[in-house]
């Protein structure tokens, strides 16, 4: 009988504390993403502030070498409850003078842009993070086998981390495809 040769190279043996301290970092940066990209994408789609629209007065360039777009302008809320005559917020591309935008105001003088490229960005941004979440979880759910390779338990905890392993591949398509289509989106 010939010997099984097996292609996978030496391993290292698997620390479990590494493991677990690499597994509860990745639920930490998944869970502040996620916190993160569900905040902006409030405001980008303008559930979080006071939604309203703001009449351009003028736009001017700022900065250098690479120049942001200012301008100014006169914002009224949606439900007609605040006015501010002096609105400033920064907008790519610049907006001619009388044009309207839809603005969320965050707080007093902080005024974000409402826009479905914004709203996909920042879905892609949660999505990866809650990908990178149920890779931890995935984590938790695996142990070093005799050669030291990390391989999932078996029964119901097995089970449970082959589902988040496979939703974290769902999700990180779901944030790809944000990704892409706000990349693709004209504003």
């Amino acid at each position: 009988m010939a010997p099984v040769i097996s292609n996978r190279g030496p391993s290292l043996p698997a620390n479990p504390a590494q493991r677990l301290a690499f597994s509860v970092l990745l639920a930490l940066i998944g869970a502040g993403l996620i916190t993160f990209g569900l905040y902006q994408a409030g405001h980008a789609v303008g559930l979080l502030g006071e939604p309203g629209t703001l009449t351009v007065a003028s736009c001017t360039h700022v900065g250098q070498p690479k120049p942001e777009i200012r301008c100014t302008g006169t914002f009224r809320s949606d439900d007609g409850r605040s006015t501010d005559p002096a609105a400033r917020f920064t907008v790519n591309p610049s907006l001619a003078s009388g044009q309207t935008t839809r603005l969320d105001r965050a707080d007093a003088g902080s005024y974000v842009r409402i826009s479905p490229a914004r709203t996909e960005k920042y879905a892609a941004l949660t999505l990866f993070g809650m990908a990178l979440f149920v890779f931890a979880g995935a984590g938790f759910a695996s142990r070093a086998n005799s050669t030291g390779r990390p391989e999932l338990r078996a029964g119901l905890v097995g089970r449970v981390g082959l589902r988040l392993g496979q939703a974290g591949i769902v999700l990180l398509l779901g944030a790809a495809l944000c990704a892409i289509t706000a990349f693709l989106s004209p504003h």
